[in-house]
């Protein structure tokens, strides 16, 4: 929301906007001349003559119900990132279960290596901000959730992965792989799409590259988790990439395939990639005097988890402790098992009360059980009544050779600061 309004206020549109409560990004938007409240009043839509709200505010909202009774448009987020997008010559979408954020980001530094103007709309804040505006071409994150990316019509596409999530919105992988195969089915004629291998099958035409096989990873060695490789193709090149984990190395290919297919050169890429520091909670590292190494990371899914997890152990020598904070009741509910399974390989882990974001609690669903169940499964688990009692649990527990993993999509970044 907040790249969007940047993007019309830069446009020259009179741009206002409400949130519960003030952060980084409401400050950041006053400090454009931006029109910011804190908390929902009826009164802040002025005289707008469009309302644009997320999936997580309903219609019985007091701003959006004033909407309707004056006959102002009300639209959907990802209708309005739709519009925008498509006004773009070039439009560059990045989807997939786990990576846009990263990939997105990383498509903006090559870009901005070659000197290519553009419009970059990152889903996390990225060197300060989500938003770099430019024309003739635009990159954005194409988000699985309620469907919302069939709203972008791209011309070069990237999937990255078709996992199962977002339960309260697809019964199965099946329903969730379709979704995709949908949405890629309307990238431009003339267009191309990159995706792995496994996910062939989604868009089976020959406009395609096939990211894993288009290029050949040898020599990969890890320098403090960061990952070093040489990248073979017509041409080969050695890439230092700044930010730990081997997923990364695959992102790091779909990004190369971008430059590829936009006629950069791989130097260019490479420049791009080694110039990427990361976005912000998304393996962020957070200095906490007198405490161990500590990482605050938006992992929510179990797949995630688990990378997270495998990032850690590789290191330190150490132990590994991670704080997880559940995002929503239906993804704690359809992954129940899994996020025990996912932490395995760590030494302990802390489960904080799901964050319910847009749902409401469901019966039998909440971290308390879920500790319970992990810890039946031989799981060093125990259960975080609140943020209080996850710091007294992390000084009781890690020690300066440790890892302490901060992980969860919801408000689990507020424990750092009070650390």
């Amino acid at each position: 929301m907040s790249g969007l309004a940047q993007h019309l206020h830069s446009l020259g549109y009179s741009v206002s906007g409400s949130d519960r409560t003030d952060s980084d990004r409401t400050d950041a938007l006053s400090a454009l001349g931006i029109a910011v409240h804190i908390g929902h009043n009826a009164a802040n839509i002025g005289d707008a003559r469009l309302v644009v709200r997320t999936s997580a505010v309903t219609e019985s909202n007091e701003e959006i119900a004033e909407a309707h009774r004056r006959g102002v448009p009300v639209v959907l987020r990802e209708e309005l990132l739709g519009a925008v997008f498509n006004s773009f010559d070039r439009r560059i979408a990045i989807c997939g279960t786990h990576g846009k954020t990263t990939v997105t980001a990383m498509i903006h530094e090559v870009l901005s290596a070659a000197g290519t103007e553009h419009t970059a709309l990152i889903g996390g804040v990225y060197r300060g901000n989500n938003w770099y505006g430019g024309s003739g071409t635009v990159v954005a994150e194409a988000c699985e959730f309620n469907r919302s990316f069939l709203y972008l019509h791209p011309t070069l596409c990237v999937c990255l992965n078709a996992e199962y999530d977002h339960p309260d919105c697809y019964r199965d992988e099946e329903d969730v792989r379709r979704a995709f195969a949908q949405f890629l089915s309307g990238v431009d004629d003339s267009g191309h799409v990159i995706l792995p291998s496994e996910l062939k099958g989604l868009y089976p035409h020959r406009n395609r590259t096939l990211f894993d096989k288009a290029y050949t990873v040898q020599n990969l060695s890890s320098d403090g988790g960061k990952p070093q490789f040489d990248v073979l193709s017509d041409e080969t090149v050695r890439i230092r990439l700044a930010v730990p984990g081997e997923h990364n190395v695959r992102n790091a290919l779909a990004t190369l395939a971008v430059a590829e297919q936009l006629g950069l050169p791989m130097e260019i890429a490479k420049t791009g990639l080694e110039n990427f520091c990361g976005v912000d909670r998304r393996w962020t590292e957070a200095t906490i005097p007198d405490l161990c190494r500590t990482v605050l990371d938006y992992a929510h899914h179990p797949t995630e988890l688990a990378c997270s997890v495998a990032t850690a152990k590789s290191m330190t020598k150490g132990r590994v402790l991670c704080v997880f904070q559940p995002h929503t009741y239906t993804r704690t509910k359809a992954f129940w098992s899994d996020f025990a399974e996912c932490f395995r390989e760590a030494d302990a882990v802390g489960y904080l009360p799901v964050y319910s974001a847009r749902e409401k609690p469901l019966a039998g669903v909440n971290s308390y059980l879920l500790a319970q169940s992990a810890a039946a499964k031989g799981i060093n688990a125990c259960f975080l009544a609140d943020f209080l009692s996850a710091k007294r649990w992390i000084y009781g527990n890690a020690s300066r050779e440790d890892i302490l993993l901060i992980l969860g999509a919801g408000d689990v970044n507020k424990l750092v600061g009070l650390l």
